[in-house]
């Protein structure tokens, strides 16, 4: 007979933690995870800190974490856990129908989406399956999930195209000005004048068919526009 704490020969244990702010909740998943035997549920708290401590002290191989619209670092708080951690594996957790939610947190690193509702079985699927490297999106939110990702992919090729039609001085323009420099800073940079770094700002801003530095800007940014060259 196995005992609790010695899973049977062969079972890979995943070491999870549980994010929920909903406290019966919390009790209620911890309860039936710990009858899995390929489950360490290291922490499991309404508190993110909380929970996201055990990433930190390595303790944990895969977050469930609950995620809102009002989660507006959930970026940051992923690239901070994975510089710890490189190879977590994030399940999303959230019961919003927005595509959006689900979208912006691919982006972020997220694997795996569930819903509050959620079955245990379905559940273990998603988590050995995130722990494999695959994606686990539930099928209804999956056809709207992909053609989110793919029109914002598209948008930025479009937009990656228009940038390849400046100049290497419009590029390196266009850098300044997403760093927020004004064009006499931009002018001393590169030993130009005022009046030859606004004919660039022109230029540029009628290959991307828009009419203001913003516009601009934002474009650049949406793209990823590569570092700023050195002086020359």
């Amino acid at each position: 007979m196995v005992t609790a704490g010695d899973p049977p020969a062969g079972v890979d244990v995943l070491r999870v933690a549980l994010h929920h702010p909903m406290r019966i909740w919390v009790d209620s998943m911890e309860s039936l995870l710990q009858s899995r035997w390929d489950v360490d549920l290291v922490a499991a708290h309404t508190s993110t800190s909380w929970v996201t401590h055990a990433v930190m002290t390595g303790r944990a191989d895969i977050l469930v974490m609950y995620m809102s619209e009002a989660n507006n670092a959930l970026a940051d708080t992923l690239t901070d856990l994975r510089a710890v951690n490189p190879d977590l594996k994030v399940v999303g957790l959230g019961d919003s129908d927005d595509p959006r939610l689900v979208v912006g947190a691919v982006r972020a690193g997220v694997r795996g989406w569930v819903e509050p509702t959620v079955g245990l079985d379905d559940l273990m699927a998603t988590l050995h399956g995130v722990a494999r490297g695959e994606t686990w999106i539930p099928p209804r939110l999956l056809t709207p999930v992909l053609d989110a990702l793919l029109t914002a992919q598209e948008a930025r090729e479009e937009l990656g195209s228009a940038l390849k039609a400046l100049s290497a001085r419009e590029v390196d323009i266009l850098s300044c000005l997403v760093q927020g420099m004004s064009r006499q800073e931009i002018a001393d940079r590169y030993v130009l004048s005022t009046h030859t770094v606004r004919t660039h700002i022109n230029n540029l801003l009628r290959k991307l068919g828009v009419h203001s530095t913003l516009a601009a800007v934002s474009i650049a940014r949406q793209v990823g526009l590569p570092e700023q060259r050195e002086k020359p």
